[in-house]
């Protein structure tokens, strides 16, 4: 039996007078990887950042482990925080320490680790993301392919509950899009959670196990990676796939 792991009701966001999010409603089970694509505008990146209230939504729930975040209190929401990774574009690592330090500081800090455990988990992540040989690396030493697999060993360290990625390879050369998704590709087969907006077609076809379909502010169609690509529904899904597929 499936088992939830988000739910969300009704999430609006607004900036003043822009409605960027129309009422959004969705489920993500545990196990899931759940991909969110359409095109530029569409609101992908904003519902992210609602679901995991980094800019929380203008209103609606969203209910994780039984809790509507957007009410939960200060502790409650660090508590839960813990459990939520996020994988940004940019990947926002630390240039002034080394590769083990910007991943054992968070659970060094929020999971008050000692030091030598901290360095002992870091390092079997970054093995997982094969860079255990840049552990003394400085980021500015770093290809940008290696930074976003430096950033998900830093996600992963916290062992979140649900991880999110906010286009993760959209930074980077084409070159290095292959490893990262390769590292990605092995979480899904781990059955870890995932919530990922992200432009590379292909790669949402083959890792998710669901896909949701925005445009406008809203969730236009969802389904199985299969059904969406191949028979999608929608006109603007359709208009969608055809364009990216022209690309």
């Amino acid at each position: 039996m499936t088992k939830t792991a988000i739910e969300l009701k009704n999430v609006t966001k607004k900036f003043k007078d822009h409605e960027v999010l129309k009422g959004i409603n969705g489920v993500v089970e545990e196990g899931q990887v759940l991909s969110i694509i359409g095109p530029s505008g569409s609101g992908k990146s904003t519902l992210l950042r609602a679901m995991n209230q980094l800019s929380g939504p203008t209103s609606g729930e969203v209910i994780f482990e039984g809790q509507d975040l957007t009410k939960a209190s200060k502790s409650d929401m660090a508590h839960l925080g813990e459990k939520i990774g996020m994988v940004f574009q940019s990947f926002n690592l630390f240039p002034n320490h080394t590769v083990l330090e910007n991943v054992t500081l968070g659970p060094r800090r929020v999971k008050k680790l000692s030091t030598e455990q901290a360095n002992q988990e870091a390092m079997e992540y970054l093995k997982q993301v094969g860079m255990a040989d840049k552990a003394n690396a400085y980021p500015n030493s770093l290809s940008g392919g290696q930074k976003q697999r430096v950033a998900i060993a830093r996600a992963l360290a916290m062992k979140p509950k649900v991880l999110f990625f906010d286009e993760p390879t959209s930074a980077l050369d084409p070159e290095n899009v292959g490893e990262v998704l390769k590292v990605i590709q092995k979480l899904a087969d781990e059955q870890l959670t995932m919530v990922i907006v992200t432009h590379e077609m292909n790669f949402a076809k083959k890792v998710s196990d669901k896909i949701w379909f925005m445009a406008d502010g809203q969730i236009v169609e969802e389904n199985d990676p299969e059904s969406l690509f191949n028979a999608p529904k929608e006109e603007k899904t359709k208009h969608f796939i055809e364009q990216v597929l022209m690309d």
